[in-house]
């Protein structure tokens, strides 16, 4: 039999960008060969997008919620003030409120674990850092602004990146208009692709101050007018290399902020050090890739290539405005993923974006807004209804002054001269509209999932005579599905967060934030400060166990190899279903209930509980039966009244 090959993805194909980095800083009339391919990539990107099901529905979705669309103004023109009605109502904003809101809920719960009890500390640093920074950042805000991005566009992306400016890890939500996939090979997360470019605007002043580079404007960034606005949401899908052409030829036409668009890619570069992938570029030496100085990197992301190995092992990270390079090298994080984290709560096979829950809803708010004015005009019609004048009988004047809505007016009438003045009643309001606007409402918070949260978040609904298991009945299949979704993403989070930590949180950043705790053995080994051991690699060790004695005169790997092999032992542990706070309720009484038989300690309770003002435990008292233990010392035990029926703490009291 002749072998069958097995098909698999395929692979991306070989850069046609140099593999040493670009340090040319070139003038807008100088090509550079890497910026000029990566602008056909960036192009290639947004015709990518643009074509995704939905995506021309963005903007309509993000005007409908500020109240700013199409349908405004259309409605302000066909109608005139005073005659009918141009009531309208703006439910969609209120469900997209409430989808941010109750998907960000969440606790700030970050777990920790490895099953190396050597590592056990450095594992409880890793929770407490991370528990610190999100509150101390407002990642719940940052959060909440990713799935609004995701109400509008089907996904929302959240930017993990290290801020010089606060010396701090920091995040932000991106536009998914403005995150371009280069070359997807599936839908799932950023990884499936071959690089990912961030474009945003900003300021030339800021390009100058920052970079002392002067770059031409290529667009007005105040965009006051909705002129200005059309223009700039083009921009955003038309790419900003065809504005070059037009510039402005009078200096009344200059922009009053002026603008430019920069371009970070972040991007996946496999070559070696190898004639075969250096080609021209090949020297046979080591390579200093990074900032250098005086033999000795810089920063933390620099390092030295040997014969063979990879020039970007973390991904590469170029950074450009116009055809000017800003940063060409390796990407500045050791957890060699990109720092672009991709929210699709509702993902479909067949697009990038996913679906929105607003798409579904626009043209049920129109139909809303017409039976709203319809019930505004019958109202009116009401409280100021038609009348018939004969002109026989009613003089100009009469006709002219008659008001059927002014209360207690008076009619002179002469049957014989004519019908006089027949007041015309509407008929009474089809009570289908109010059972139409009923279901429209109920619609739109059964589409977009709202009415399912809310349920969940309610506990009042629970039923009284059921265990605590089912609230996790009543979570719809979808609810459960965004909370699976939600889970994922945030194992991502808490990998690439703990990298971080590792590469930018030094020994005195630490103590500050978690006092003698925040300190491990390993911070005062061969390499002091860093709280990554020395050998952690399977060839440091020999077969009895022991650092075998060529480690030992070669020395510790450097640290972002070191990183990488230590980190990969650590899990991020989430409870499934068990991210939203709504869902924490059987989790509390479990808790509750373990600790009443003496199974739990009070301290872990109050954790779980939510309880403030614990205060910090000795750091030897770190496990269950620990606390215990500490918790007896210190007699700490419940007292349970002896009076009426023992509580089960099987169902919340109502």
């Amino acid at each position: 039999m002749g072998s069958s090959v097995v098909a698999g993805p395929p692979t991306p194909p070989r850069l046609p960008i140099s593999p040493v980095p670009s340090t040319q800083f070139n003038g807008n009339n100088v090509s550079n060969p890497t910026i000029s391919w990566l602008m056909e990539a960036v192009i290639e990107s947004e015709a990518f997008l643009s074509s995704q099901p939905g995506f021309d529905q963005i903007s309509a979705a993000i005007d409908a919620i500020m109240s700013t669309d199409e349908l405004v103004r259309a409605d302000t023109r066909s109608t005139s003030p005073g005659i009918l009605s141009t009531t309208r109502t703006n439910r969609i904003a209120k469900i997209a409120e409430d989808i941010a809101a109750m998907m960000t809920d969440t606790r700030p719960f970050w777990d920790y674990s490895v099953a190396n009890r050597r590592f056990e500390e450095h594992a409880q640093i890793y929770g407490k850092l991370a528990t610190f920074w999100y509150q101390r950042r407002n990642i719940d805000l940052r959060l909440a602004d990713t799935i609004k991005y995701y109400v509008v566009g089907g996904t929302g992306y959240l930017h993990l990146f290290w801020n010089p400016d606060i010396e701090d890890i920091d995040a932000c939500a991106e536009d998914p208009r403005n995150v371009l996939p280069l070359r997807p090979l599936g839908y799932e997360s950023c990884e499936s692709c071959q690089g990912i470019v961030v474009k945003r605007k900003v300021p030339v002043n800021y390009i100058r101050d920052k970079y002392d580079i002067d770059v031409k404007a290529e667009s007005d960034g105040s965009a006051i007018t909705w002129l200005n606005k059309m223009r700039d949401s083009a921009a955003d899908v038309i790419s900003p290399i065809w504005t070059f052409r037009k510039a402005p030829t009078t200096d009344t036409e200059l922009p009053r902020i002026p603008s430019v668009t920069l371009y970070t890619c972040y991007l996946k570069d496999d070559r070696r050090n190898t004639r075969k992938d250096m080609g021209d570029d090949y020297t046979g030496k080591p390579l200093q890739m990074g900032t250098w100085e005086d033999g000795k990197p810089v920063n933390n992301w620099s390092y030295k290539v040997e014969l063979g190995d990879k020039l970007y092992p973390n991904r590469r990270t170029i950074s450009w405005v116009g055809q000017h390079m800003l940063y060409d090298g390796p990407s500045y994080y050791w957890h060699g993923h990109f720092p672009i984290l991709k929210l699709t709560l509702n993902p479909y096979p067949w697009t990038w974006l996913g679906k929105a829950p607003v798409w579904d809803l626009l043209r049920l708010q129109t139909s809303l807004n017409r039976l709203l004015r319809v019930v505004d005009d019958h109202a009116a019609q009401v409280a100021q209804p038609g009348s018939i004048h004969d002109k026989n009988s009613v003089s100009r004047s009469q006709f002219d002054s008659f008001d059927t809505r002014r209360a207690g007016y008076k009619i002179y009438q002469n049957p014989l001269a004519g019908k006089g003045i027949q007041i015309i009643t509407p008929p009474p309001l089809d009570q289908s509209i109010w059972e139409h606007i009923k279901w429209i409402q109920t619609e739109m918070d059964e589409l977009s999932g709202v009415s399912a949260i809310e349920q969940l978040m309610g506990l009042k609904q629970l039923p009284s005579n059921d265990s605590v298991e089912a609230i996790i009945h009543q979570m719809t299949p979808a609810i459960r599905m965004r909370s699976r979704i939600l889970e994922a993403f945030t194992r991502e989070l808490a990998m690439q967060l703990a990298y971080n930590f590792s590469q930018f949180y030094t020994l005195p950043m630490r103590v500050v934030e978690l006092g003698p705790g925040g300190v491990t053995q390993d911070d005062f080994d061969f390499d002091p400060g860093s709280m990554i051991p020395d050998f952690v690699h399977d060839s440091d060790y020999d077969s009895s166990g022991a650092i075998s004695p060529e480690a030992i005169l070669r020395g510790p790997m450097p640290r972002w190899d070191r990183a990488k092999e230590f980190l990969r032992r650590f899990v991020f542990k989430i409870t499934p279903g068990s991210w939203l706070n709504s869902a924490q309720v059987e989790q509390k009484m479990i808790y509750l209930q373990l600790t009443r038989a003496g199974w739990m300690d009070i301290f872990t309770l109050w954790e779980v509980l939510g309880i403030p003002n614990i205060g910090v435990l000795p750091d030897n008292v770190r496990t269950i039966p620990e606390r215990i233990l500490y918790q007896q010392q210190m007699g700490l035990s419940g007292d349970i009244n002896a009076a009426g029926r023992k509580a089960s703490a099987q169902a919340p009291r109502e």
